[in-house]
């Protein structure tokens, strides 16, 4: 099946740490190796579907720009991931309905995003490039660190807490320093935090205004900035 796009990049140029695994003398070939179909898609719920289908068999769909969050919900009580470029996605691996335990599970973009079909075509392209192949599998392996993280700052008793340690978490991804601090570009609703810390969002949106009461995190336009060291410092 072919993507519905009519757009394609050289994935290699686009993602250049993909670039950086393969040997020097090697790369030219490689990146012209490397050229996939890209869709893209706007802000909003985004069901997978045929999106899905167009990449299923191969590595899957790898994110090349904007912020998407894969909400997953138990008995009315939901977690959430953020991801972001360079995550690489497969959405047709979920089947909650199948599940012992039924769950809930929705993806929802909040930046628009574009995104690589790395399909069968392209893994046999990039065959001669394993270097390639282990280092998206490092990234789902990543996928599945920050999964851990993530629990283990929701299980921190204060949520003042909680959304700090949260905040610096993303920060060491996305965050640049700056003088006056950690610049974070992220479009993050109080829901979406709420999400990421389960807590519910009347709580979020107060401890957001204690955290920049205190003067160590504050949006500023479309930035949050954190000022100070970081939790682990203090």
């Amino acid at each position: 099946m072919e993507a519905p796009s009519q757009e394609s990049v050289l994935v290699l140029d686009e993602d250049r740490a993909l670039g950086d695994v393969v040997p020097p003398e090697a790369l030219e070939r490689a990146r012209r190796a490397s050229v996939a179909a890209v869709l893209t898609r706007p802000a909003g719920p985004w069901g997978g579907g045929r999106d899905s289908e167009i990449a299923r068999g191969g590595f899957g769909l790898l994110l090349l720009d904007g912020l998407l969050v894969r909400r997953v919900g138990v008995g009315g009580r939901f977690g959430a991931e953020l991801l972001a470029a360079g995550d690489l996605l497969r959405p047709w691996q979920h089947d909650g309905a199948a599940e012992v335990l039924p769950f809930e599970m929705a993806w929802r973009i909040v930046a628009p995003v574009r995104l690589a079909v790395l399909d069968t075509r392209w893994a046999a392209r990039m065959a001669p490039y394993p270097d390639v192949a282990g280092e998206l599998t490092g990234r789902a392996l990543d996928r599945s660190r920050r999964l851990a993280t993530l629990m283990a700052i929701s299980q921190q008793p204060r949520l003042d807490r909680r959304v700090w340690l949260l905040f610096w978490e993303l920060a060491d991804r996305h965050g640049t320093v700056h003088p006056d601090g950690v610049h974070l570009r992220l479009r993050l609703t109080h829901e979406v935090i709420s999400h990421l810390v389960a807590a519910r969002r009347p709580s979020v949106s107060a401890a957001l205004t204690r955290l920049a009461k205190r003067g160590v995190l504050r949006r500023d336009g479309g930035e949050w900035l954190l000022s100070g060291p970081p939790p682990d410092a203090t």
